[in-house]
């Protein structure tokens, strides 16, 4: 399953990112340019989560997952958006097995692989939401109760430096350590 998924990333970042752009006003403020990034960088984790580096993996995933809900209530987003926003990854990735399962259909999938799959789809829609309800409650600590919306310049750039270290965290984590490899901007390797 994750050498299907890795094939398929590109794909499956491209149809993720349509559906939650299909649902939004895409000039609606400064952080949505990142949203492109952010779908490549979560694509980019599931093979990890699926294969022996998962344990490694794991803690990125999460702090990927709740910046994403984070960015979600900067963004204006309800809690319950943020949540259908990462579920259309489940549902971009069932509608891709069925279209192309893996070896033809020649095998069945394995339940344990589907499990795996969608606990850690699971595990990326919980974090996601404490992101966005830590926004929210930072929001209020600090002052209006509303983040800042649209972000400012430093904090989109603030956002974009995170990133690029889980970016940067991924690879490392998956790389063995003899091994020379550099991440590239957009997250694909």
């Amino acid at each position: 399953m994750a050498a299907w998924v890795e094939a398929r990333r590109d794909r499956l970042a491209d149809r993720w990112l349509r559906e939650i752009q299909s649902r939004y006003d895409r000039r609606a403020n400064g952080v949505n340019e990142l949203l492109a990034e952010f779908v490549d960088l979560l694509v980019n984790f599931l093979p990890a989560m699926l294969g022996p580096y998962r344990d490694q993996v794991d803690p990125l995933w999460v702090r990927g997952s709740e910046l994403f809900g984070n960015v979600a209530a900067r963004r204006g987003l309800a809690a319950g958006e943020v949540i259908e926003e990462f579920q259309l990854l489940r549902e971009a990735v069932i509608r891709l097995l069925y279209q192309e399962p893996p070896l033809a259909g020649r095998v069945p999938i394995s339940l344990r692989d589907v499990l795996r799959l969608n606990r850690a789809i699971d595990r990326g829609v919980t974090h996601a939401s404490v992101g966005h309800t830590d926004a929210l409650f930072f929001a209020l600590f600090e002052g209006s109760g509303i983040p800042d919306v649209p972000p400012t310049a430093e904090l989109r750039a603030e956002i974009q430096s995170q990133l690029d270290v889980l970016r940067t965290e991924l690879v490392e984590a998956v790389t063995p350590p003899n091994s020379m490899v550099s991440p590239s901007r957009n997250g694909r390797r």
